[in-house]
């Protein structure tokens, strides 16, 4: 391998500058030893390793909001919030976002793979109807089992008679024991959690609920373990119920 001889210092460091200029900018002459197109590649290198990609990218911008993507998947983040894979947006338009992710902060543009249009998932909602008596009653189910609701925001959570969640197959016996205050006064109770209860279209998991000893309630009340995890809007006579994502 023959390396440049410099006839001082100063002149051997200028000529191989010349020469690994001449090898990068694609003008390479014959003259080009070994040791200098050696050294360019890796001069080359180096400057690639400069220009690193981001672990995470931004496939959706918004106000305050953003779509962002990782190995792990994508999440949509609101200013403040953490995905689960550990991104947090710390800042949102529809221009960039800025983001912390491993300790690092990015500020990042749309991702060059993806469209520039993004489709919100539309939130699912069901309406329901004020009945004659000023109530809202609705059909639902709990664990798959069909069930008249009322909705009551005066409960805590969803109240079960003892009845229904024999008819239900609730193993509510291996419950908390505990006491609930009823119409009727105090009445004892088992605290349990519900795997899934749907009213129209919107299903929550695990949502916690209570099986009163005894006929009472007569219907199912749709208490507020499950209305708070949900938007209400009531409009002349008729309560509107809309998921939270």
């Amino acid at each position: 391998m023959r390396l440049v001889q410099p006839v001082g210092r100063g002149i051997g460091r200028v000529r191989m500058t010349m020469e690994l200029g001449r090898y990068v900018t694609g003008k390479m002459t014959s003259w080009c030893r070994l040791s200098g197109c050696g050294a360019a590649a890796l001069l080359l290198l180096w400057a690639v390793s400069g220009w690193a990609v981001a672990p995470v990218e931004v496939v959706a911008l918004f106000k305050d909001r953003a779509v962002v993507k990782t190995a792990e998947g994508q999440d949509m983040l609101r200013v403040g919030e953490t995905s689960s894979s550990g991104v947090t947006l710390l800042a949102a338009d529809t221009l960039q976002a800025k983001v912390r992710y491993r300790q690092k902060t990015y500020t990042l543009q749309l991702s060059a793979r993806v469209g520039s249009v993004f489709a919100v998932p539309e939130r699912k909602q069901v309406q329901i109807n004020r009945d004659t008596h000023g109530q809202y009653r609705i059909r639902g189910t709990i664990n798959g089992n069909l069930v008249d609701f009322l909705v009551d925001t005066g409960a805590s959570i969803v109240a079960i008679s003892e009845r229904h969640a024999v008819a239900m197959g609730l193993d509510f016996m291996s419950g908390r024991a505990g006491h609930v205050q009823t119409a009727q006064g105090n009445a004892p109770a088992f605290f349990i959690m519900l795997d899934q209860v749907t009213v129209g279209g919107i299903t929550l998991n695990n949502v916690q609920g209570t099986v009163v000893q005894g006929g009472f309630p007569t219907d199912v009340l749709l208490g507020m373990s499950f209305l708070n995890q949900v938007e209400m809007r009531d409009n002349n006579g008729v309560l509107t119920l809309v998921a939270r994502y």
